[in-house]
């Protein structure tokens, strides 16, 4: 992913088939570690992967389709998932993102926005 003049992340991350990318890698990097996988025991991971891709990545990055779902509190809710493993998924994710080139600065407003959110998701 190249640097450009596009407005919005979504945008500048090449719209829902980049992000598909980015969302699959870090999916797969969390399944692949025992310090977190165990949230996803369980969970259909098709289902998943589709609805962060197509509507609350589209949302957070300023894409395209409104996101209506439940809240981030409301759905993160009783997976008491921990601060610490909070920041595993922040470094899995920008992980994911360096592995397809995303700019650092367009990383650094991501993670931002995750840290925003921190306080709806963990000990839920």
């Amino acid at each position: 992913m190249l640097r450009s003049t596009k407005s919005t992340l979504y945008e500048r991350l090449g719209g829902e088939q980049s992000i598909a990318a980015v969302i699959n890698e870090f999916y797969n990097r969390m399944l692949k570690d025992d310090r977190v996988n165990h949230h996803f025991f369980g969970t259909n991971m098709e289902r998943l992967r589709r609805h962060q891709i197509t509507y609350f990545m589209s949302y957070a990055l300023g894409g395209p389709k409104k996101y209506e779902g439940s809240t981030l509190r409301a759905s993160h809710s009783g997976l008491q998932i921990t601060s610490e493993e909070y920041e595993i998924a922040i470094k899995h994710l920008n992980s994911s993102l360096r592995k397809y080139n995303v700019p650092l600065d367009d990383i650094a407003k991501i993670e931002a926005f995750l840290r925003s959110v921190k306080p709806h998701i963990i000990n839920k």
